[in-house]
């Protein structure tokens, strides 16, 4: 069994100038299209409302990404594990150029279908997008892995800020030329597509290739002791390890698209402005994205289990603020706590199933992840929002808790003796 070299500590494995090059593509591939994404919460509420003349159908838009999301997950999966990583994130940004022409060309046509087409379109290419996670788990031994998939995430962060200057640009522009402004900003969304191909095939060479190799890229005390423990897994072990990390990512995504879902809720009651409505739900977007890094590297160092856990627990303690608080700093302090819980539970749990998933498997068991993950995220903002039309804000807080207790549960069952290593 492999060990390590005198003196040598598992966060001290040297990165390849190649393997940092690639994430860096893969981080502002994410950051750019993430930009795109943003108009879905941000206009396409307004854009139903305005096509149909009522607000009946105002959340359709984010339910028809959802949808679009989770029938491509395992589809996309299966062809990047057969044909590359690359292949699945090209298909992702075609479907999303082609999804927002089709969305902007729409809303300055008048036609809901369109527009819903579109929608689907572009939910597909981000469901696609998605296979980058599995690109940096390919790129990444077990010690760094965690870390390595936390710098696509950090991408989104950066993307929820330039998607705010894509609409100023073209409320600008459609003044000038006498537009529709949000369909302009769709419209301009190809725009930042194109340049991703170029930086997606100046990727090389394709991830999955560098994960089947790794050997070629890392020393061999980096790889051995982690890879001889994992492979050791009996196939139920696996299995154990495998459905307990997608009920963490299932339970947390459900639980945060489902509070952040009546979070408006909760601060119109209060009498909170539009504004500062709109300020609460950056703060979160901040805790999901900004500390995704220091959350990746202690996952590398204290275990995928703990790190999970802690963000599980972070995430009960916001939907306590959320449902409980009576006060603007409380509400948002909870939807800030709730992302960054997400961030935790979600980053480990990608990284506990990558850990256990061969190479040749990964995208379409991140698939899988994916696909259950958006139908939670489709099922529990219907689910709260019966729950706060039958008993209130306050009974949705503690069914948020209860939400992040089925994973805690199943975690009992995990055994992992270094971060990365499973028995």
């Amino acid at each position: 069994m492999s060990t390590l070299p005198a003196h040598a500590q598992p966060d001290e494995v040297p990165i390849p100038i190649l393997i940092k090059k690639n994430t860096l593509l893969l981080a502002i591939t994410q950051a750019i299209t993430g930009a795109g994404t943003q108009l879905v919460p941000a206009l396409g509420a307004i854009q139903v409302v305005a096509l149909l003349g009522n607000a009946t159908f105002a959340g359709l838009t984010t339910s028809l990404m959802g949808l679009a999301r989770m029938a491509i997950a395992y589809p996309v999966g299966r062809l990047t594990d057969a044909r590359g990583r690359k292949v699945g994130v090209f298909l992702g940004l075609w479907l999303a150029l082609v999804g927002s022409l089709t969305v902007g060309l729409a809303t300055l046509m008048g036609s809901f279908a369109l527009f819903c087409v579109g929608i689907l379109l572009f939910g597909g290419g981000v469901g696609a997008i998605q296979q980058m996670r599995v690109a940096a788990a390919d790129m990444y031994p077990p010690s760094k892995r965690a870390e390595g998939m936390s710098l696509i995430l950090m991408g989104s962060l950066f993307g929820a800020g330039i998607s705010p200057a894509v609409v100023g640009i073209a409320g600008r522009l459609a003044n000038r030329w006498n537009l529709n402004d949000i369909a302009l900003a769709w419209l301009l969304v190809p725009v930042l597509v194109l340049p991703c191909f170029l930086l997606i095939a100046s990727i090389r060479p394709d991830p999955k290739s560098i994960g089947q190799n790794l050997g070629a890229y890392y020393p061999a005390w980096a790889l051995g002791l982690r890879a001889e423990l994992n492979g050791s897994l009996e196939r139920s072990g696996q299995g154990r390890i495998r459905s307990t990390a997608i009920l963490a990512a299932v339970a947390v995504q459900g639980q945060m698209s489902m509070l952040m879902a009546m979070t408006a809720l909760a601060l119109k009651r209060q009498d909170c402005s539009l504004p500062l409505i709109s300020l609460s739900v950056a703060i979160h977007v901040i805790g999901m994205f900004a500390l995704s890094w220091p959350i990746g590297r202690l996952a590398d160092r204290l275990g995928r289990k703990p790190t999970a856990l802690l963000g599980l627990g972070v995430s009960a303690l916001g939907a306590l603020l959320v449902g409980l608080g009576h006060t603007y700093l409380l509400i948002t302090s909870g939807t800030f706590l709730v992302g960054i819980g997400w961030a935790g539970a979600y980053l480990s749990a990608n990284t506990m199933l990558t850990d256990i998933t061969p190479t040749a498997q990964r995208g379409q068991a991140v698939g899988v992840l994916e696909l259950w993950s958006n139908l939670a995220g489709m099922a529990l903002p219907l689910l709260g929002g019966l729950v706060v039309g039958q008993f209130g804000l306050s009974v949705l807080g503690f069914f948020g808790v209860g939400v992040t207790l089925l994973p805690v549960l199943a975690m009992a069952r995990v055994r992992e003796v270094t971060p990365g290593s499973y028995t």
